[in-house]
């Protein structure tokens, strides 16, 4: 299981890696605040929702692990539209206070 450090908190990812995981991604879904999921596909800019989400979340957009694009604090029943491209994405509970910023280079 890939993992994330932010802020010296580690973070478990699980791998949306078909299509349902995808699909529903954190949907109808109750997380641990150290854990997230992490998607991977072709580069493109990507709109997302938090439709069916118990709880607000951050959105880390990468592109070949450098951060280019946060959503910070994303509520249920939103919607974001990334104006950059990427080829990941990283989604977890909304956090304290994680401290990154656009061009970080992450090591998952």
């Amino acid at each position: 299981m890939p993992e994330i450090q932010l802020n010296n908190k580690t973070y478990n990812l699980n791998v949306a890696d078909n299509f349902i995981k995808r699909a529903f991604g954190l949907m109808f879904k109750d997380i641990n605040h150290n854990e997230g999921l992490i998607f991977y596909y072709g580069k493109r800019k990507l709109h997302i929702h938090t439709f069916f989400m118990k709880y607000p979340i951050d959105v880390i957009f990468l592109y070949n692990n450098e951060v280019v694009d946060i959503a910070k604090n994303l509520k249920p029943w939103k919607t974001y539209n990334s104006k950059v491209y990427s080829n990941s994405m990283i989604e977890i509970r909304s956090s304290q206070n994680f401290n990154i910023n656009i061009g970080d280079k992450l090591c998952i």
